[in-house]
């Protein structure tokens, strides 16, 4: 089944809600709003979570989640050390993945295609791959919906009239409002494009692994 989008536009009049909005100065902060299958909607922050499938009742219910970080709370440069020892200093727009290990290569090719939703530059560390990739590196834990709502609100207000991409993300905040529950509103969705699959000539770009040239046995 193609995933559906979710399409960013400007205020048709005043009065109309944006099309995504992580509320913080309203009457329920904590709440994100957006538009989706033609209803505006409306989710608590660990709602929101669940419905990505990224939480389940039981984590959100832990002592611990209100306290997991929801912003950036490292320095860059610290984190492109610890990631990158003894290289150049981090600069988000020129800093490649191929100064990576082949295994955090691999893990950044994921981040940019779902987490960060890029379709461009994809092999430059931006400042929340770098973040992500630290993150992983080091086994802590963030509270990741949040990082999610932040992107597309980013890539909504960067480009007003395009379709927003976040990989499957989209896809279940529509099966969590049983948008697929009928053939008619399936159809009403445009397809998007996929992830390309990190196959074998994938990881030879990324220069993860080499061919050597074949050898017969004597």
């Amino acid at each position: 089944m193609p995933p559906p989008i979710l399409k960013s536009s400007p205020r048709s009049h005043k009065g109309t809600p944006p099309p995504w909005k992580v509320m913080t100065n309203h009457d329920d902060p904590g709440t994100i709003q957006f538009r989706l299958g033609g209803l505006v909607r409306q989710l608590s922050m660990p709602k929101f979570g669940i419905a990505l499938e990224l939480y389940t009742d039981e984590f959100i219910a832990d002592e611990d989640f209100p306290d997991l970080f929801r912003r950036i709370h490292i320095s860059l440069v610290k984190c492109w050390q610890a990631l990158v020892p003894g290289r150049a200093t981090y600069d988000p727009s020129r800093s490649k993945a191929t100064a990576l290990t082949p295994s955090l290569r691999y893990l950044h090719a994921l981040i940019a295609h779902t987490l960060t939703g890029r379709r461009e530059s994809t092999g430059v560390i931006s400042t929340h791959d770098a973040y992500f990739l630290w993150i992983m590196k080091n086994v802590h834990t963030i509270d990741l919906a949040h990082f999610i709502a932040q992107a597309i609100q980013y890539q909504i207000e960067r480009h007003r009239k395009v379709v927003i991409s976040m990989g499957p993300y989209i896809t279940r905040l529509a099966r969590h409002f049983e948008l697929f529950n009928t053939t008619a509103q399936t159809s009403s969705y445009t397809p998007i494009g996929q992830m390309s699959p990190q196959g074998i000539q994938t990881i030879l770009h990324m220069r993860m692994i080499q061919r050597r040239p074949r050898t017969d046995p004597l």
